[in-house]
């Protein structure tokens, strides 16, 4: 059914323009018995214009509400939500070694089906409409989101000292693949395979994980340089840096999409740039995990790389909020540089709304209520969504041209989401033994 948002009082569209008192018609077509999103309209009296009878229509109130683009997040670990608030205020390889890798150990497909749940939910609630994933189970992480409805790059982890699905690497790889080859043709949840980090997966994996990549025309997703002490030991063992590894043993490639890269050089921006190596910053999980550095945004737009923006897993946020990680973007840099034009409006909105990134088409929908004290006057409305709004203020999110959240209530139902909690309760006190404090 076409959508119609009518009586919207502002509308910021991919290119960034704004529209007062408008309307959005948002259009199907089938084709091949596939349901494609074919137009997303702007305009005033669109019915008139499109010849189309109200009666056919799925009429949405936009009355205080400010439509956007879906928004991206481009790098996360979704599951994690079972972990969230497990390891605060600890480093980040004592973060891993002690607290969050002991834990995964205990967690079975089921429950990461249900960890994925809830963090599609978050996702969708603050007007997230597709992710960047990577974590062990995957196939368990693609159910849910095809369960709530989202699109997501899903990515099959590679460690070589294994994951809780194995501890075999070959085995690993090989199940990688199978796992690809079974979803490799799907539109709108995608495979890739992730290799975790340099510091924990050797040259020979990560070799076999870029040869998957190009094979089967998939995303390599990878953490890079997220700390100065993995940076430090990688110089102190074979006198490079992971930009420079990575370029040296042929991985940096258009399809690799890089986490975190806080600790790098001008040089190695400029190698990313030369390889089309696409990049996802997270700086809310690198501030709270005191990464000590801070992502070089300025040099990496200057030479052209294409910047997103993530949330990293809810366990070193705390939450799936990318609203809110727009503000700690574009504040933390301009304090970095002592420049408050640095990491305007208008950039961050560009790293939200990139779904190309990953390879989707930006069809989606998000409704902003700005009927709230916090975000009135409108004086620039792009301001308010980057300084003022928070995930909470998101009120309908159509997704595919289906309205999965309305009036800030899931289509699902109440009984759904309160399942899924008694769910996670249930993980928590049998697995990691922790009650309220």
């Amino acid at each position: 059914m076409t959508i119609l948002v009518e009586n919207l009082d502002y509308v910021v569209d991919k290119k960034l323009n704004v529209y007062k008192n408008v309307d959005i018609l948002i259009k199907k077509e089938y084709e091949n018995e596939n349901e494609n999103i074919t137009k997303i309209i702007i305009g005033k009296n669109l019915v008139k214009k499109e010849n189309l009878n109200k009666n056919d229509l799925k009429i949405i109130n936009g009355k205080n509400k400010c439509a956007m683009p879906g928004l991206t997040n481009t790098h996360t670990h979704i599951p994690m939500t079972l972990l969230r608030g497990i390891a605060d205020d600890m480093i980040l390889q004592n973060w891993l070694n002690e607290k969050i890798w002991p834990n995964e150990a205990k967690l079975t497909e089921e429950d990461v089906y249900y960890g994925s749940l809830l963090g599609c939910l978050e996702m969708l609630r603050f007007g997230i409409t597709s992710f960047n994933e990577m974590y062990f189970f995957s196939e368990e992480i693609m159910n849910a989101t095809k369960q709530i409805g989202l699109k997501g790059v899903i990515g099959f982890p590679i460690i070589d000292f294994g994951t809780p699905e194995s501890k075999d690497l070959n085995k690993l790889l090989k199940m990688a693949e199978n796992f690809i080859k079974k979803h490799k043709n799907e539109k709108i949840v995608k495979p890739a395979i992730a290799p975790h980090a340099p510091y924990t997966c050797s040259k020979e994996t990560y070799i076999k994980c870029k040869e998957i990549a190009d094979e089967y025309n998939i995303l390599l997703h990878t953490h890079i340089s997220e700390t100065r002490y993995e940076v430090v030991e990688m110089e102190n063992n074979i006198k490079m840096r992971p930009v420079e590894y990575l370029e040296n043993i042929g991985v940096l490639d258009s399809n690799v999409i890089g986490a975190h890269l806080v600790w790098i050089t001008k040089d190695e921006v400029k190698k990313l740039a030369r390889h089309n190596v696409k990049v996802s910053h997270c700086p809310g999980s690198n501030m709270k995990l005191a990464s000590g550095g801070v992502m070089p945004l300025v040099e990496m737009l200057n030479e052209g790389v294409n910047v997103s923006i993530g949330t990293d897993g809810p366990a070193s946020n705390n939450n799936l909020d990318i609203l809110e990680e727009m503000k700690i973007t574009a504040l933390l840099h301009k304090a970095h540089r002592w420049d408050p034009t640095v990491g305007d409006v208008d950039t961050v909105l560009n790293m939200v709304f990139n779904s190309e990134i990953l390879g989707f088409e930006n069809n989606d929908i998000v409704l902003l209520d700005i009927n709230s004290p916090h975000l009135r006057p409108v004086n620039n409305i792009k301001s308010n969504i980057v300084y003022s709004a928070n995930g909470n203020d998101v009120d309908t999110v159509i997704v595919n041209g289906e309205v999965l959240l309305k009036n800030k209530k899931f289509i699902f139902g109440d009984k759904f989401l309160n399942d899924v909690y008694k769910k996670i309760d249930k993980i928590i006190k049998e697995k990691f033994n922790i009650g309220e404090n």
